[in-house]
């Protein structure tokens, strides 16, 4: 993907190691292009490297999700009506001149009947919306195809065994909500492979849950949760079922069967 925004111009690409790390890598043919997207709207961008040799000079890596975040935090920025007026604002008159130059020649694009594509394009499927919710959550599932679920300390609100979820901080996004959860409640880094496209509705806040991998080991959890466990579907329909409330129980059955058919599909 290319973008050009008034920071600078950024190739963004999924290089060797980025889809097992879960990483996106951004490149840049000016160093200052990626130190302005990391202050402005990037701070978990990686150090910044040179790559003498190569067609972009400087190069640095990024967490999927908050690539995802970044490019929606400079979309919602947009308050200006002319993009080149703002280039030459924030970066001067020689860099907007330069985006003019790269705007005439895609102008083209408009003007000859060459360029419209021929026969068919094959286009991924874009996936729904994730629903709004109260709180948001994750079903995190291993290479196993195991299911991560937690027991809450003193079994809180009649939970036995239960998905990591919860409310979002202000500002936050619901990814970045959801794996903040997940990190806080189950010791689990993890990225988002997908979501469920509807709201499961327990006894308190309505919930949508995302599917993730974890990126690595576990690490330390808060004191909300006693222990964290991996189970087969069959027996974490058996873990749920022990919770003692109604509507949370049958919350998470629904949960765990949605993510069932998302996976087999």
């Amino acid at each position: 993907m290319w973008i050009i925004t008034p920071l600078g111009f950024f190739s963004i690409v999924c290089k060797n190691g980025d889809e097992a790390a879960g990483t996106l890598t951004v490149r840049a043919r000016v160093r200052s292009d990626l130190e302005a997207l990391r202050e402005t709207a990037l701070p978990t961008l990686g150090p910044i490297m040179g790559g003498q040799g190569t067609d972009y000079a400087w190069r640095a890596s990024a967490p999927r999700e908050q690539v995802q975040a970044a490019l929606a935090r400079l979309a919602s920025d947009i308050d200006y009506a002319n993009f080149k007026s703002e280039v030459a604002a924030r970066q001067g008159r020689r860099r907007s001149d330069l985006y003019q130059d790269v705007w005439s020649v895609l102008y083209r694009l408009q003007d000859d009947p060459a360029y419209e594509a021929v026969g068919a394009i094959k286009r991924r499927r874009m996936p729904a919306t994730i629903p709004r919710a109260d709180a948001y959550g994750g079903v995190v599932l291993d290479s196993q195809a195991r299911v991560l679920l937690r027991e809450p300390a003193g079994h809180y609100g009649g939970y036995v065994w239960t998905f990591p979820k919860g409310r979002p901080d202000p500002g936050e996004t619901p990814e970045q909500a959801a794996l903040r959860e997940v990190l806080e409640e189950t010791g689990y880094a993890c990225r988002v492979t997908g979501f469920l496209p509807k709201l499961f509705k327990g006894s308190t806040t309505g919930t949508a849950f995302f599917l993730m991998q974890p990126l690595g080991g576990q690490g330390a959890f808060c004191d909300e949760t006693v222990r964290t466990c991996w189970a087969d579907f069959a027996r974490a329909r058996e873990l749920i079922g022990m919770t003692k409330i109604a509507v949370g129980r049958e919350r998470d059955l629904a949960v765990l069967a949605a993510a069932e058919q998302l996976l087999a599909q």
